[in-house]
């Protein structure tokens, strides 16, 4: 169960979509993705490499305006629906059905449990982030019933998929759950189509960004606890030194980019040094982010950024950029300071728009830690081998033994 259909493959269905590659490749299970239409005069059903798309009626292109909340309750409702019309299908068929019901995120998830009750099947859930944390900034009055909902969903599901080691002992120290349902696969990224040698033509122009700018670049969510605006906070200091540099800010649409952002950007002067196209396709960013310099990610540290990762920090790694990042437990496993990235402590404006001019300044040193994380990300974060993590699972309880290669 997905919150948007695939094409495009987009931030909404990642871990979703590498998952059901890895599980088609085992050539012994078939793949249903449920998720909404963009809008009801677009509802279909199809395939799209081997996966079948049901969508049912919805409006995915709303997820993120602010008609998030209703659109978010009706996609629960229709999503359940949807689980038991297919089973009934199935059985008219005489096909087996569904062996699993997987979700990602809460309220998914809790969709993914009334459909398993209803059908009889197991769930799975991806839990990446802590959403009661989120909405404590974002949506305070959804955040208690939001730690319910986790709490419910998690002792639901027969496995449960988390990202870092520090988020699956939390579970098990916080929430008391069993360590042998909690599996460990984290996020990453396509290295074959996040890597340095992109095509950057136009890229630049485009934007309205001199070529020979010092380019920092943030894409993504942008709620409050991204810190945006301590972003934007040290950006202005980076110009007083550095009056050609810019910031390409990737993304948007929360109240908090247009209540707090967009008009500190005025206040500080900094209209001419920030770029701001909004969202942009999944499959165009890399070579945007190759036509930058730095990636930033000025996090607030809370309860959820200690116990996450994040695709940004793969992607911008993917393609070979330097990364400047707060130091955060799970994130600090991997971002080393000095070695593949630059660490500031959470809020510390200083200390960013530093490590910010010292990797303007030092190219060899942006150069190093670009490659270091590149080679970590080709190493280890790849989403080809993550997967291969999580259909283990699935091959112990379902699958059996993976079929050997054709001759």
């Amino acid at each position: 169960m997905v919150e948007t259909t695939i094409p495009p493959v987009s931030r909404a269905n990642l871990r979703m979509y590498w998952l059901a590659k890895a599980l088609l490749a085992e050539k012994k299970t078939m793949v249903n993705m449920v998720s909404p239409s963009k809008d009801l005069a677009t509802r279909r059903s199809y395939f799209v490499e081997w996966i079948w798309m049901n969508q049912f009626p919805g409006w995915a292109k709303h997820l993120y305006s602010k008609w998030r909340l209703p659109v978010r309750i009706w996609h629960f409702v229709a999503s359940i629906i949807s689980m038991v019309i297919l089973v009934v299908w199935y059985k008219r068929e005489h096909c087996p059905g569904f062996a699993v019901i997987h979700a990602w995120n809460p309220l998914a998830g809790l969709a993914a449990v009334i459909a398993g009750w209803l059908i009889r099947r197991p769930v799975f859930v991806d839990f990446t982030d802590f959403y009661s944390d989120i909405a404590r900034t974002d949506m305070p009055l959804l955040s208690k019933p939001l730690v319910w909902l986790e709490n419910f969903v998690l002792r639901q599901a027969r496995h449960v998929f988390v990202v870092s080691n520090q988020l699956k002992e939390h579970l098990v120290r916080a929430q008391g759950l069993p360590a042998a349902k909690i599996h460990v696969v984290p996020d990453g990224t396509d290295s074959e189509t996040f890597r340095p040698d992109c095509d950057t033509t136009g890229v630049r122009a485009r934007l309205g960004i001199p070529e020979d700018a010092p380019v920092l670049v943030f894409h993504g969510d942008i709620k409050n606890d991204d810190g945006v605006d301590i972003l934007i906070e040290a950006m202005a200091k980076v110009v007083a030194e550095r009056p050609d540099a810019r910031l390409l800010i990737l993304g948007g649409g929360s109240p908090y980019f247009d209540a707090v952002c967009r008009p500190l950007i005025e206040k500080l002067g900094l209209a001419d040094n920030v770029v701001l196209p909004g969202w942009i396709a999944h499959k165009d960013v890399p070579a945007v982010l190759c036509a930058c310099d730095i990636g930033a990610m000025t996090l607030r540290a809370t309860l959820n950024h200690d116990h996450y990762l994040s695709f940004k920090l793969f992607e911008y790694w993917g393609c070979g950029k330097p990364v400047v990042v707060t130091k955060l437990k799970a994130i600090g496993e991997i971002a080393r300071d000095g070695e593949n990235a630059l660490i500031a402590q959470s809020g510390d404006v200083d200390g960013f728009a530093r490590a910010f001019l010292r990797l303007i300044e030092d190219k060899d040193l942006a150069a190093h830690l670009g490659r270091a994380g590149r080679e970590l990300v080709v190493r280890e974060y790849d989403w080809r081998e993550i997967m291969k993590k999580e259909t283990a699972v699935y091959t112990s309880e379902f699958l059996g033994p993976p079929c050997p290669p054709s001759p």
